[in-house]
């Protein structure tokens, strides 16, 4: 080739090259800034909830790692403390809003901070037949894990219900936690869980969204880690086994709130706040967080299996829905149970109605969902799919292959979909039917009743202080029945079997 030739043609790919860089960047940067001016103009203004930083939250890197479960205790104590000086208790900071949580003078207010279910709790019998620890989901409280807690206290567990660094306070504490904080929270509080009860009896982590995928890595680490109890048990409800790579960009979208004119780049949503366990607003690190944690869960999931070590997980029981904005049912199997060797695993799958007066309205997401589900081989899992009996009726049954076949056994169940809704929701599967915040029935009467699960929501957008669709989502799980047998069975039959060995 001839030597002026050459030349001509690496200059020439050295300016291309320099101009898709310009380009690139121009186009990244200009997002950035799109982002961030349209934040400033969406979202309303922010509040000292959305501003204030908790000096005593339990933070790694700030206060080092506590030592005891009960040092973590101390710690949300004195948080509390400062949560009712700095906000509830400061005319400047409170809310005025009616239905404010920051309103000292309001019912969301008194549940929130008149309860227990916005800090740590523990529920003790009294003989303890086991134990179990309860991790909540990503904005969510202990209150998440009320019910399943409560259905683990009938069977004599000790349960520890934990909260998460960044939660039950206010949404400005998630600006700046980490995933690290979370699962250093999770260790310090399953050691003082399994404790309770002693090496001899069983130990159960269940976990709710972001609460599942730590709990799962915290079992996958015990494998190998001596100074970790390691659970005989394992419970995931909607786990978040893996998000969006979109997530990744919030982590430099919020660095633009250094800038004061671009705070509000910090924010996703800035809603009020008027939910008395969980927080409307979110930061846009929060999501940046499970991102990370996720990807983390999935690094340590792969490298266990290379190394042939999930053939010592404890069984694993799942509960999802077919419908799920933030994670579906294929990604928890193919995640997860995909990978666990031939065990007595389950996953329960929660199906959309499919009542033939509706079924004409749904996307055609959950019909080709429900195909793939049907046609999968024999799996090395259980697999249980809760779903309509006939496309005539909204009675349900559950459909259950055992791990290793295809043969499908069928029981029907006592329980229908209630006129109006068409799926379960990723927030929805926790909380029972009759819960008396988030319940479609909900139990409960009085001066602190305050059923946001029942609000049926009809009329013109921009009516209300919140969307429409942020009332409409179901917040509550119809067939929880389903959830609490399953777990009743495992609690007792494990705490049988220890006794019996």
């Amino acid at each position: 080739m001839n030597p002026s030739f050459r030349s001509t043609m690496l200059r020439y790919t050295r300016k291309s090259l320099r101009y898709a860089l310009v380009i690139a960047v121009t186009v990244f940067v200009t997002f950035l800034l799109v982002f961030a001016i349209q934040a400033r103009v969406r979202l309303p203004e922010l509040r000292s909830w959305h501003t204030i930083e908790l000096s005593e939250e339990f933070s790694v890197a700030r206060t080092g790692r506590a030592t005891t479960f009960e040092d973590y205790l101390r710690t949300e104590d004195r948080l509390f403390a400062e949560l009712y000086r700095r906000v509830l208790d400061d005319p400047a900071a409170a809310d005025t809003f009616s239905l404010g949580r920051y309103n000292p003078a309001s019912v969301p207010a008194r549940l929130a901070y008149e309860t227990k279910y916005n800090r740590s709790y523990e529920l003790v019998p009294k003989e303890i037949r086991g134990a179990a620890l309860l991790v909540h989901g990503l904005t969510d409280s202990p209150y998440a894990m009320r019910r399943l807690a409560e259905t683990l206290y009938r069977c004599d567990y000790y349960v520890l219900a934990l909260r998460l660094p960044g939660h039950g306070t206010v949404p400005a504490g998630l600006r700046h936690v980490t995933w690290i904080d979370w699962y250093a929270a999770v260790e310090l509080a399953a050691q003082h869980a399994a404790a309770r009860a002693g090496s001899a009896k069983p130990f159960l982590v269940g976990g709710f969204s972001t609460g599942a995928a730590l709990g799962t890595l915290y079992t996958i680490r015990s494998l190998d880690d001596t100074a970790l109890p390691r659970p005989s048990q394992l419970v995931l409800l909607s786990p978040a086994i893996g998000i969006s790579n979109f997530a990744v960009l919030t982590n430099v979208i919020a660095g633009l709130s250094v800038v004061p004119y671009f705070k509000k780049a910090e924010w996703l949503d800035v809603l009020p706040e008027y939910d008395p366990y969980k927080y409307n607003s979110f930061p846009v690190n929060a999501a940046n967080q499970i991102y990370k944690l996720t990807r983390e869960l999935q690094r340590t999931l792969e490298k266990a299996q290379g190394a042939d070590r999930l053939k010592r997980m404890p069984r694993v029981l799942a509960f999802q829905s077919l419908v799920d904005a933030t994670i579906t049912a294929a990604e928890v199997a193919r995640g997860l149970f995909l990978r666990l060797p031939p065990g007595n695993h389950e996953l329960v799958v929660f199906d959309v109605n499919r009542y033939e007066r509706f079924e004409g309205l749904l996307a055609p997401g959950p019909r080709e969902a429900l195909e793939i589900i049907k046609n999968t081989p024999a799996l090395s899992f259980r697999l249980t799919l809760i779903a309509n009996r006939s496309s005539d009726s909204r009675a349900i049954a559950a459909y259950s292959r055992a791990a290793g076949t295809k043969e499908v056994q069928i029981e029907n169940l006592t329980l229908e979909w209630p006129p109006g809704v068409f799926s379960l929701s990723h927030v929805a599967l926790p909380f029972a039917p009759d819960d008396p915040v988030y319940g479609l029935a909900p139990a409960g009467t009085g001066r602190d009743a305050y059923p946001l699960g029942a609000l049926a929501v009809l009329g013109e957008s921009g009516t209300l202080v919140a969307p429409l669709g942020n009332l409409a989502r179901l917040r509550s799980n119809p067939f929880f029945e389903v959830i609490e047998k399953k777990v009743d069975d495992a609690a007792r039959s494990a705490a049988a079997s220890r006794l019996a060995n």
